[in-house]
């Protein structure tokens, strides 16, 4: 006789099977949202450390939840960040009213940068400085050029303002308005040993000014030297304005040096003729 154990069929029912169905969908379902949801098009490797990185698409990371740094990367002796790229920008950093890119380092460079062909570190602002520098110790910005028909630093206003400004004032005050077509503007006005600008050399010329029709040096105050004024002859000029007068040397047609004035009348007096 079959015993009831026996009798007892080992096929699961429809109703075991619909119900295990049912519940394995649920787990999956459930696994699926604990996972970080993952984009489309992404690369298919982690980044890894110590090794050798390829990208086809854009790695970000946000964060919109507090002014903590997102991203920190330190060395000790080596290059704590390094950027290349072949044809377009190596290093770029944008921000809507801080510093676009800072640099700090104790005994190096802050902020390298190096191309071949373009601009080594460009800084751009709608509203701030493009490119700011500061030290308490050294220089603030050190430009150097190995072009023998280049400036080591170029300062060009493109809206009729001032291409470089020069400000003395131990650390106080507001900085100056620049002056309107100006190549370069120097300002300092602590007390009567300060200079606007500066003009230093052996055997040169500390200042030199050209102009094809204007003045080639213009003093709107007094004028001050510690030597003597030369001057070297020339054609007789035109009549100046009203209430103006020219100094001048020319030849007396003898081989002679003369110093001479011509008043705005047109009218010119010898003063002295070499002898």
């Amino acid at each position: 006789m079959t015993s009831p154990l026996q009798a007892r069929s080992t096929t699961p029912s429809r109703r075991a099977i619909l119900a295990g169905a049912i519940g394995g969908l649920g787990a999956l379902a459930a696994s699926a949202i604990g996972r970080p949801q993952v984009a489309q098009a992404h690369d298919p490797d982690d980044v890894r450390l110590g090794g050798a990185n390829s990208a086809t698409n854009t790695t970000s990371i946000t964060d919109n939840s507090n002014s903590q740094t997102v991203l920190s990367i330190s060395s000790t002796s080596g290059t704590a960040v390094y950027g290349s790229s072949t044809d377009w920008i190596a290093v770029y950093g944008t921000s809507t009213s801080s510093y676009g890119v800072q640099g700090v380092s104790s005994q190096s460079f802050g902020v390298y940068g190096t191309s071949g062909s373009s601009t080594g570190v460009r800084g751009l602002s709608n509203a701030g400085r493009g490119v700011q520098g500061s030290s308490t110790s050294s220089s603030g910005v050190f430009a150097d050029s190995e072009a023998p028909d280049e400036a080591a630093s170029v300062g060009w206003s493109t809206a009729d303002s001032t291409g470089v400004q020069g400000y003395s004032n131990a650390g106080t005050g507001f900085l100056p308005a620049p002056k309107a077509k100006t190549g370069v503007y120097g300002y300092a006005a602590q007390d009567g040993s300060s200079k606007g600008v500066w003009g230093e050399t052996t055997s040169g010329h500390g200042i030199h000014g050209q102009a094809t029709s204007g003045y080639a040096g213009y003093f709107a105050g007094k004028v001050y030297t510690t030597k003597f004024h030369e001057m070297k002859e020339i054609s007789n000029p035109a009549a100046p304005g009203t209430n103006k007068a020219r100094l001048f040397v020319r030849d007396n047609g003898s081989g002679k040096s003369q110093l001479c004035v011509r008043f705005s009348t047109g009218a010119i007096q010898v003063l002295a003729t070499q002898a």
